[in-house]
């Protein structure tokens, strides 16, 4: 029997995302006059999540015979905004979007409401992190399913906690309890001849987005439009003196430019106790054979009087509001995105952390250890600031008087003068 061919096009890209829920298990019903579709992807270096599309593709062209899913790979020398832009020009069908969380696309109206259609089916969100659902829920629309979430977290040295003779840290702790123990570590594990530190502290906006958090407050306004009254207002300026008079006074901690590469390459050369950094660190800390299993991980510190907070990058993947095949699109997003059997969830876990919840005891990543401290993470998990204005990315915190500050009172001077400049900077750049 001849079937009809139908091509689905996934657009991926990759940046740096109970109750009465009632995800499929099985593949639903076949999808009526589907007869072509289309999928598109954005090229990646991160190989198992293109694998586990593909693979996935097939298997849902199996269980719906007539479909062909097509998993189509976008080169972003400029970007993927204009990649994708492009893409859309060309007149080319585009379906499903993997995408990093991208305000001009949203505000474009790039991506389609998911509710709905979770409403048509009777299903809910429960299955998924709250906080991560809120996050992607702009205007009351829900524009796409978080996946590969990157909380921050504490890595520290197992070695240099026994040295010290202190227990391990766990999911919960002050940030008192992470710049005392800062002191403690870098007495207890001194090298002669070479600068040690407690703890390395990235001096970065998302960092600190997640400390004002932490107060109740943020280091911008709701809007995106400006920081001046929020990144120096009192709870936040009385939360940054704490950190930064311990740095500049105790000189336990020290500060590099941003999570990522600063934080691990202090890790690796055994020059700190622990780092503040996100979730993909871990990886590269076990493949090198004198970093691997003397890493533990801890949940990022809180203020004593405050809440926890996290701010979580992660990624989307989401129905183009353009597709002309909405039904089959969301029938993929299903049988595959979202049902907690899929291979899907098996093949992306191997080297991702998991947003459906009913998927984690089973992909076994709950041997890892620390994924469960991690997972935590994501119940305080806030929206990081380049989210509400990617302008906001370039941003850095150099300010030598900021950074040698140990009074409230130079914090204050020093971030009122950084709100004012950034804004300035904000209103140029519109």
């Amino acid at each position: 029997m001849k079937h009809f061919a139908v091509t689905v096009s996934l657009v991926l890209t990759v940046s740096f995302i109970t109750g009465c829920s009632v995800w499929p298990d099985k593949s639903t019903s076949t999808v009526p006059n589907a007869k072509e579709i289309t999928i598109v992807t954005m090229d990646s270096n991160a190989k198992n999540r293109i694998s586990a599309f593909e693979n996935s593709a097939k298997q849902f062209e199996e269980a719906n015979p007539g479909v062909k899913v097509t998993v189509e790979k976008l080169a972003t020398p400029k970007g993927y905004s204009a990649a994708l832009m492009e893409r859309a020009q060309d007149k080319k069908p585009i379906d499903l979007i993997y995408s990093n969380y991208d305000r001009m696309l949203i505000e474009q109206n790039t991506f389609a409401d998911l509710l709905p259609m979770f409403k048509s089916d009777k299903m809910t969100t429960d299955d998924l992190y709250e906080k991560l659902v809120e996050m992607s829920t702009v205007k009351g629309k829900l524009i796409g399913i978080p996946l590969n979430p990157l909380p921050l977290a504490v890595f520290y040295n197992k070695e240099w906690f026994d040295k010290a003779g202190m227990p391990y840290p766990g999911k919960e702790w002050t940030w008192d309890q992470f710049l005392n123990q800062s002191i403690k570590l870098q007495a207890a594990n001194r090298v002669e001849g070479k600068e040690i530190y407690g703890s390395i502290v990235p001096m970065d906006l998302h960092t600190f987005e997640s400390l004002a958090q932490s107060t109740g407050q943020s280091i911008i306004a709701p809007e995106g439009n400006r920081v001046s009254g929020y990144l120096n207002s009192k709870p936040v300026v009385a939360a940054f003196a704490k950190l930064l008079s311990h740095m500049n006074t105790t000189k336990a901690s020290k500060g590099v430019s941003a999570v990522g590469a600063p934080v691990y390459n202090e890790l690796r050369a055994f020059n700190a106790g622990m780092g503040i950094s996100v979730t993909n660190m871990f990886s590269p800390l076990e493949s090198v054979q004198a970093t691997a299993g003397k890493f533990g991980i801890a949940g990022l510190p809180y203020l004593e009087k405050g809440a926890k907070a996290n701010a979580v990058y992660y990624n989307l993947l989401t129905i183009a509001e353009s597709s002309k095949q909405k039904e089959l699109a969301w029938k993929f997003m299903k049988d595959v995105i979202l049902n907690g059997d899929s291979q899907f969830q098996k093949d992306w876990g191997k080297a991702d952390m998991l947003t459906v919840k009913s998927a984690i005891p089973k992909s076994g990543q709950l041997k890892f250890p620390g994924m469960d401290i991690l997972i935590d993470e994501l119940n305080y998990a806030v929206k990081p600031i380049v989210y509400r204005n990617s302008a906001l990315s370039g941003v850095k915190l150099t300010d030598r008087s900021l950074l040698t500050a140990t009074t409230e009172a130079e914090v204050m001077a020093s971030l009122s003068a950084l709100a004012e400049e950034v804004d300035t900077q904000l209103k140029d750049i519109k």
